[in-house]
């Protein structure tokens, strides 16, 4: 016997969002480590003992590409932990939509509990999965481009040492 759809939707909801808040840790996790390799540069640079005797050519190159990468990939991080809230991807209308929290929040209770009475919730679900879906690969994706940069970033810095 095929299992309940609405039953099997949910659970699929559950886990969208526990990979969604995933993604967005998995940011905030890379974000503090830029934004703390940044601002240790930052200090360092103008402090002027580490990077003072770095001179115009590679070594100053490398460092400016250095700290330019980890700034692209903390701007990935930000990016990804930014909520969205773009109606445009939602669907359906406020009227309709009884999930979405933007469409949710436009409710009267009453018509709320007529709607879950009488609508049947599945093509709201699973319209919404589609829609989450979407947003969890973005945020992954985004974490992703995120983590390369810094990597990329964090060798150039430190070719930057070597070369300087």
């Amino acid at each position: 016997m095929a299992a309940d759809p609405l039953e099997t939707a949910w659970k699929m909801h559950g886990a969208l969002a526990d990979w969604t808040g995933k993604a967005d840790g998995k940011a905030s996790f890379a974000l503090t480590l830029q934004a703390t390799v940044l601002a240790a540069l930052g200090v360092l640079a103008g402090s002027g003992r580490v990077f003072g005797g770095v001179g115009a050519g590679p070594a100053l190159f490398l460092l400016w590409l250095g700290a330019s990468l980890l700034g692209a990939g903390a701007s990935f991080a930000v990016a990804a932990i930014s909520p969205n809230l773009r109606k445009e991807r939602r669907g359906l209308q406020e009227g309709d939509d009884f999930l979405y929290f933007g469409h949710l929040r436009t409710w009267e209770p009453v018509d709320l509990e007529a709607a879950l009475r009488e609508k049947d919730p599945l093509p709201a679900l699973t319209r919404q999965l589609v829609v989450m879906s979407e947003i969890a690969w973005i945020k992954h994706r985004r974490v992703q481009w995120s983590l390369s940069l810094a990597a990329a970033g964090a060798v150039a810095l430190a070719l930057t040492a070597a070369v300087g």
